[in-house]
């Protein structure tokens, strides 16, 4: 028996499992599909285990990637090795969700080979009842060559319900794009120690519930990297920010840290922030 679909409520704004409602308790570990290709299972196994034990329920990476662990469609075991990496973090209780499009101003800038990617990227995944997709990451980013208007979300393959998929992570405190996909996320901004309170940036309430909001379940897809800035190495602020998102509409969040960007096994204070963080983010 494999991990059970994912669902959004009645309403639009929440996830269900089996019924029951869900919470998204992620980690952002960007290079982690890249680590598999380059390093292989068991080295990434070792790391999904770290962030199972600190709470974690989904693991979200690159789907395409210029550092880090680097690696483009281009590698010989890139479309095997999705599948297999999808089944190894089910495998450990745990789903995955791709930020399909990376890097693309490098990597893949035409948009025909943009979308032949992206169809052949859901049909892959298609059965896959752990696995969420994002179309992109920050369009409008210098390392970006994308246009999201120019595709659709996900349709059903082989008779199998559609993937949930997000239109992209929007650049550090702007509002996604509208109207949704299944679900949006939101980057907070990285610079202000005060962002949960609103001290210069947009909260959650604000992203999902006013009148230019998503009106539909978000996540908190890119926090402010621990171990950047010495004000996100507290485990008491992680607590207090995973606290914040508890209004409705939000479905829960992803921790990010600088060892995510190099997909290490978390330690020290960033393991504690992490066992924080995702302990704390309330019940939907």
């Amino acid at each position: 028996m494999g991990l059970a679909r994912r669902e959004k409520t009645p309403d639009g704004v929440g996830f269900l499992v089996s019924g029951q409602p869900w919470t998204w308790r992620g980690t952002l570990t960007w290079p982690l599909y890249g680590k598999f290709l380059n390093e292989g299972e068991n080295v990434v196994r070792s790391v999904l285990r770290n962030r199972r034990d600190v709470g974690a329920n989904t693991v979200c990476c690159a789907g395409m990637l210029s550092w880090g662990s680097p690696f483009t469609p281009a590698h010989p075991q890139y479309w095997s090795g999705l599948r297999s990496f999808v089944e190894l973090a089910e495998q450990e209780l745990l789903r995955v969700c791709f930020v399909v499009f990376c890097d693309t101003r490098s990597i893949m800038p035409d948009l025909a080979t943009q979308r032949a990617h992206w169809e052949r990227f859901y049909v892959t995944l298609g059965d896959k009842t752990n696995a969420t997709l994002v179309l992109t990451n920050q369009p409008g980013h210098p390392s970006q060559a994308i246009d999201v208007m120019a595709f659709a979300p996900p349709p059903s393959v082989a008779g199998f319900p559609p993937l949930l998929a997000a239109r992209h992570n929007p650049l550090e405190d702007q509002r996604p794009i509208t109207p949704a996909w299944a679900f949006s996320a939101f980057c907070g901004k990285r610079n202000d120690p005060n962002w949960f309170m609103e001290a210069g940036g947009l909260s959650m309430w604000t992203v999902v519930n006013d009148l230019q909001g998503t009106h539909g379940v978000t996540v908190f897809f890119e926090p402010p990297p621990c171990g950047r800035q010495a004000q996100w190495t507290d485990p008491g602020k992680w607590r207090q920010l995973a606290r914040s998102l508890c209004f409705k509409g939000t479905a829960g969040g992803n921790f990010y840290s600088d060892q995510d960007a190099r997909a290490e096994m978390y330690a020290g204070v960033t393991h504690a922030c992490a066992l924080e963080y995702l302990g704390n983010i309330p019940n939907q």
